[in-house]
């Protein structure tokens, strides 16, 4: 019968990959038992964030727009400009007329300027476009550690929901060996005309559940394991240590709202992004005021409009530009970027209401799994102590054999809803001080720099 019950059954309900998934990290444990081999938790976690793609896109984006703010501060320096050029010119003027060549006259013609240009006013332009592109840079920076923090709470919940599917097939696996041993006993029995056929049949029936619950719990783990390499980027190398939660935890739900009010990296980044839309329109006002440049140059020039020798020279100019109307083009620009910051501004007032949801949330989920905690393991102390006292009734007869069945299911319900909110508390935890946006700065890692990004060529 023990055949039956191992062998036959499990082989038709595992196929190859589902052994690889399923029993990975209990093989792991097994030849591993100590943490020296072990991944945790932190190594995880570096590992999924420095890889994940929508990570790498946006830290990209943060340092491209670093280059956006050396290009606005070149605005400050001078222009040079070097031009030169060499050719044959042929002309036609007062002065080749009074030549012997006649009308017209030909000559190999070559020129050379440099130029050199200091904005000296420009209605701060500049001033206002490196203001706005250090804004938007600091918006990109800060939406970097919100994708960041997302990928983070990602690779907590499937490393945990792993810890939390391998402890459930261990437990359907001692409640399988449970049940195969009252098999035994009333298998014994039957066999000595102690218990009757109806008896066997119901502990087959049992061990047959007690079989699918294991096919379930095993089929979680391989679904916890396919969510861990989506997230992580691979399966677990070794064995996973074991969660738990160690942070700072706020005292309580005000605390906690109002840190995230504060500290949210997607907030900031909305503020970030206001701020960058305000620089906008002072460089928009910028084109009410004239320009101001300071030019110095030098030319030298050799055979020009039919006259043989050279033409030198050098100057300095002050040159003033003053647009007097254009359409009214920068009016419109001023009265769009006005609608843009309040659009800005309400985009900040919709963040900050994710944010306060996503805090409600996760502080009533902490609470529920707080407060289940002791209720269940109440819960699990008076099953074990029922199916221990009906195990000794049953052995003198005062309890049928349903009734000690009755009672290990109990019990499996018991422990698994337990081991459940024991890993949903830590999770829940963890949810918390994400909710706040501090999750990365709490766990100290500073997994994303400019290493992890491919230079351009």
């Amino acid at each position: 019968m023990k055949g039956y019950k191992t062998d036959r059954y499990l082989s038709k309900m595992i196929n190859r990959r589902f052994i690889f998934k399923a029993f990975f990290c209990g093989f792991i444990l097994i030849l591993f038992p100590t943490s020296v081999f072990s991944e945790n938790l932190k190594e995880a976690i570096e590992q999924a964030v420095t890889t994940n793609p929508t990570v790498l896109e946006q830290l990209n984006q943060k340092l491209s727009r670093d280059y956006d703010i050396k290009q606005a501060r070149a605005g400050y320096l001078p222009s040079v400009d070097l031009n030169a050029s060499y050719g044959s010119e042929t002309s036609d003027n007062n002065a080749t007329r009074l030549t012997k060549f006649g009308h017209s006259r030909s000559m190999n013609r070559q020129e050379a300027a440099l130029v050199l240009r200091q904005m000296l006013f420009d209605g701060f332009e500049t001033a206002s476009e490196t203001a706005r592109h250090e804004f938007r840079s600091e918006s990109a920076e800060f939406q970097l550690v919100n994708l960041s923090q997302q990928v983070t709470i990602d690779t907590v919940t499937a490393y945990i929901n792993v810890l939390r599917a391998q402890k459930l097939v261990k437990y359907a696996e001692d409640s399988v060996k449970i049940h195969e041993k009252i098999y035994d006993q009333v298998q014994l029995r039957s066999s000595m005309g102690a218990d009757n056929q109806g008896s066997l049949s119901q502990i087959e029936g049992r061990l047959n559940l007690a079989y699918s619950n294991l096919e379930a719990e095993r089929n979680n783990l391989e679904d916890a394991l396919t969510e861990y390499e989506r997230v992580v980027g691979s399966l677990p190398k070794t064995a996973l240590e074991e969660a738990s939660f160690d942070l700072n935890f706020p005292k309580s739900y005000e605390e906690t709202l109002e840190k995230a009010l504060r500290n949210h990296p997607a907030i900031r980044a909305a503020q970030a992004d206001i701020e960058a839309v305000k620089m906008q329109q002072k460089t928009s006002k910028s084109n009410y005021y004239p320009d101001l440049e300071l030019e110095l140059g030098s030319e030298w020039a050799d055979n020009q409009n039919g006259v043989r020798g050279h033409d030198n020279g050098r100057y300095a100019l002050l040159n003033l530009r003053y647009n007097l109307y254009q359409g009214g083009e920068h009016q419109a620009r001023v009265v769009r970027d006005a609608y843009l910051i309040e659009e800005a501004v309400q985009r900040k007032d919709v963040t900050r209401r994710k944010v306060a949801k996503v805090v409600d949330i996760a502080w009533n989920a902490y609470q529920s799994s707080e407060k289940r905690a002791a209720f269940l393991q109440k819960y699990v102390d008076a099953t074990i102590k029922t199916r221990d006292a009906y195990e000794q009734q049953f052995r003198i007869g005062e309890r049928t054999l349903l009734d000690l069945l009755n009672t290990e299911n109990e019990i499996f319900s018991a422990h698994s809803e337990n081991i459940k909110n024991q890993y949903e508390n830590i999770l829940a935890k963890y949810r918390v001080i994400d909710s706040m946006g501090i999750l990365l700065r709490e766990l100290q890692l500073d997994v994303v720099s400019e290493t992890a990004a491919v230079k351009p060529e």
